[in-house]
């Protein structure tokens, strides 16, 4: 089998592995959308804003959809790199966790319990004193960040609700406390800076009390 053969076969494999990877991606978007009976990111979004729906777990189901679909664009990008060799410019097909990924893993590396995940939708991160985090972000202006240290947990994320609060529309959920303004969240700051931000914090007061 002479070289060019191979390449037309690995191509092939690798197509199919991409289409794959797509399909999966899209049918997963959509079994979030259809556990709220809504077609489309907006429908869930003003269903949560009109308080139809409880902010939580619809708001992360909401993130979830948009963060699938941003990956789905990632996986289109990279397909059309490796395959035919195209550069695809656009900034909403780059996914948001996988270039908070690389920075946390570089700059917390010793603070780190185990490797960090990165299911379809979230960022699973384990620090060295026992918190838990579990981080959805899309943009720096939709975002929701869990964590729980021993039995508390707390969220912080930008639900488009509690709007008589100075940080609107971010917010605390403190454990066992009612819904507060967020402590850490610069709201002019990207999310490469206020989710490390947020970690310095959890490092010295992981319940942000």
């Amino acid at each position: 089998m002479d070289t060019q053969t191979t390449d037309s076969m690995d191509a092939d494999v690798l197509q199919a592995l991409y289409a794959k990877t797509i399909y999966t991606l899209r049918e997963s978007a959509k079994e979030l959308l259809k556990q709220h009976s809504v077609e489309s990111v907006a429908a869930l979004l003003e269903k949560i804003r009109c308080g139809e729906l409880p902010e939580h777990p619809a708001y992360e189901n909401y993130l979830s959809a948009r963060i699938i679909d941003q990956m789905k664009l990632q996986v289109r990008v990279q397909a059309s790199e490796q395959l035919y060799g195209t550069t695809i410019s656009d900034a909403k097909s780059i996914s948001v966790h996988l270039l908070l990924k690389n920075q946390i893993e570089e700059r917390y590396a010793q603070r780190v319990a185990e490797p960090m995940r990165l299911p379809q939708d979230a960022l699973l991160l384990s620090l060295g004193n026992g918190l838990m985090i579990e981080a959805r972000y899309f943009s720096t202006d939709e975002y929701s960040v869990g964590w729980c240290w021993g039995e508390a947990e707390v969220r912080i994320d930008t639900a488009p609700l509690h709007v008589d609060l100075a940080t609107f529309p971010h917010h605390l959920h403190g454990d066992d406390s009612p819904v507060a303004v967020d402590p850490a969240s610069c709201p002019d700051d990207d999310f490469w800076v206020n989710f490390p931000r947020l970690i310095d914090m959890f490092l010295v007061n992981p319940l942000l009390d």
